[in-house]
């Protein structure tokens, strides 16, 4: 264990850990040696074995007992591990020692840093230093994973560090742990905002960005269904014809009527309609669902937001 060199709080432990997840007779177990490292790295947040021993006056050899017993009973986690999924997804706090220490010692965190400060074309300040450390340290990301993602949001417009951390736990978050799965989930997500893109032009929005509740029916279509632009022009028309304008909602039951009948291209949806018409024609039926959802829509009994 004492090859380990940063010591954090377990991720199963949570914020409250000796109210919500030791019990009492846990204590019973520790010794002095115990709870003073326990205590140490609760307020340290993550914190070096050496520093343990300094700051403690304990010798090595009674910390690394500690420690193991701590991590055996997964209420600590040792550094160069990957760290577990939290909770919480926060920046950890560093020194300026340790940053210092880093860019030195360590090749790949380096290359982390000048890559940033290249594609970002400035100095990086302290902050900064601190979030990619947190995001290459503290969660486990490698120097390859991390460029990738600092790439993607400065191709996206976003340059903010902030936004660049966000955007590397939503992906962790996502289960993307390589680059390989990276480079996947970048493509997927570059060919959705494409389609976004030629949907608002198509439908006249312009500049205007979507709203939250129009880019959850983008993305469902052209993410989660992975539909075809031209497939999703064809709803957009048959919805203007039906009541001459947009309306997502109406667009949207068009979308999710193919889907489930397994429609996927505009030749799957032209031969739908096309025996639908058919069927109709042979029933000699008046009444029509999809003639009394388009009336509804005409009257505005359907509304935007639903």
């Amino acid at each position: 264990m004492a090859t380990k060199k940063n010591l954090r709080l377990d991720a199963n432990v949570g914020d409250c850990f000796i109210m919500t997840k030791i019990k009492a007779e846990a204590f019973k177990t520790y010794g002095e040696a115990e709870l003073k490292v326990l205590l140490c790295v609760a307020q340290e947040g993550t914190v070096d074995l050496a520093r343990i021993s300094a700051t403690l006056g304990m010798e090595q050899a009674a910390i690394d007992t500690a420690v193991n017993k701590l991590c055996e009973d997964g209420l600590l986690c040792a550094g160069e591990e990957k760290a577990k999924r939290i909770s919480k997804n926060i920046a950890s706090s560093y020194d300026n020692e340790d940053l210092a220490d880093a860019i030195d010692n360590d090749k790949g965190f380096r290359a982390v840093t000048n890559f940033t400060c290249d594609i970002l074309e400035k100095q990086l300040n302290r902050n900064d230093l601190n979030t990619l450390y947190s995001l290459y340290d503290y969660y486990g990301m490698s120097a390859e994973m991390i460029c990738g993602i600092v790439e993607y949001c400065v191709s996206t417009g976003k340059r903010s560090m902030s936004y660049i951390f966000n955007t590397a736990m939503s992906i962790r978050d996502d289960g993307i742990t390589s680059y390989e799965a990276l480079e996947g989930y970048i493509k997927a997500k570059r060919s959705v905002n494409s389609k976004s893109t030629r949907f608002r032009k198509l439908c006249g929005i312009g500049n205007r960005e979507l709203t939250s509740k129009e880019r959850g029916y983008t993305d469902r279509w052209f993410g989660e269904m992975k539909l075809s632009f031209d497939l999703v022009k064809k709803a957009y028309e048959l919805t203007v014809d039906r009541i001459g304008e947009l309306k997502f909602p109406y667009m949207s039951k068009i979308i999710e009527q193919w889907y489930a009948k397994g429609v996927r291209t505009v030749e799957d949806a032209e031969k739908l309609d096309s025996k639908h018409k058919e069927t109709k024609a042979a029933e000699g039926s008046e009444y029509d669902i999809e003639k009394y959802f388009t009336a509804a829509a005409k009257k505005g009994y359907i509304k935007q937001d639903e």
